[in-house]
This record gives C-alpha cells, structure tokens and sequence, in this order.
C-alpha cells in the first residue's frame, strides 16, 4: 500500500525533523553546553526539519530513524558549538551520553508513532471507497472514414425562383 497523502507525510516529517532539533539543544543544554540566542537555535530546528521533509515518500523504518535522528544530532551538536559564543570545556563523555540517551528516545517514540499513524491509516484507507480508475483499452481506437465522398461539390440549383408575388409590384 502507498504512503498516505502529502500532508499527513509532511506532518510526519515535520514531527521528525521538530523532535531531533528540540531534543538535541535539550540534551547539548542538559550536558552543560552552551547555547547561541533563541532565533539561531529555533533556525536550526528549521533548517533540520527541512531537511528531513526529502524523506517524506518513504516509511521511516526504525533503521532509518536511528540513522535519521543520530545524524540530526550530530548535525546539530556541530552548529550548536560552533555558534555558541563561549568555548568552555564540557566533559565528552557526558556530552555524548546526553545525544545518545536523546537519540535512543526520539527513535524509539518516533518508530512507535510511524507503525501506529501508518497502520491508522491503513485501516481507515481499506474502510474507505476507493477512487475508480477508467478500464484499460484493449482494443485500438477506430474513427469512422467515409470512403465514398463526392470529388467535386455539386451545385444543383443556383438560381432562385423565389420571389416577391408578381401582383405586388
């Protein structure tokens, strides 16, 4: 069975890309990292969700989500130091056990709500009337020709005996 309608795969997508930036900058402020001002961040956010709307023709298995989610947080770890205005020293280890715990959550909350919304609308696909598609020709397309047509226009009678009556004049 295909995906649902656009629409819903956006919200989708946007739900994926929204849950990864939220939880990154949660898990990079929960580490004792530092944070650039609110537009940037929320910036992001944006520019993550977006990317991963690309992604809304296919299911996003489980597989897909933890490659999905762990890249988004890398991605996101990345700009956030880059952009933070202070260089202080964070322990990796803490670092990196934050972005995993937020990446193990997002994968695991996001693969339950893929298998739920998609199997939603599955069921409610195969309740609904179906669209009718038109039968497939299995014959040409044949046009009548008329073989017998006159070669020259015949002209029978030109000129018109109608007239005004004659006592009228």
């Amino acid at each position: 069975m295909p995906l649902p309608s656009a629409p819903l795969r956006r919200v989708r997508c946007g739900a994926v890309g929204t849950t990864t930036g939220a939880l990154a900058v949660l898990a990079h402020s929960g580490a004792d990292g530092h944070l650039p001002d609110a537009g940037l961040v929320f910036s992001l956010v944006a520019l993550l969700t977006w990317a991963v709307s690309g992604l809304a023709r296919h299911e996003l298995t489980p597989a897909r989500l933890l490659v999905l989610v762990g890249g988004g947080q890398l991605a996101m770890h990345s700009m956030l130091v880059l952009a933070s205005a202070r260089h202080d020293h964070v322990s990796v280890e803490r670092m990196t056990a934050a972005h995993v715990l937020a990446t193990a959550v997002v994968v695991g909350v996001l693969a339950v709500a893929e298998r739920s919304v998609l199997g939603l609308a599955r069921v409610l696909a195969s309740l609904l009337p179906r669209k009718l598609t038109p039968f497939v020709a299995t014959a040409p397309l044949t046009v009548p020709v008329y073989r017998h047509l006159p070669a020259a226009a015949v002209v029978l009678d030109v000129l018109s005996w109608r007239g005004p009556p004659a006592g009228q004049a």
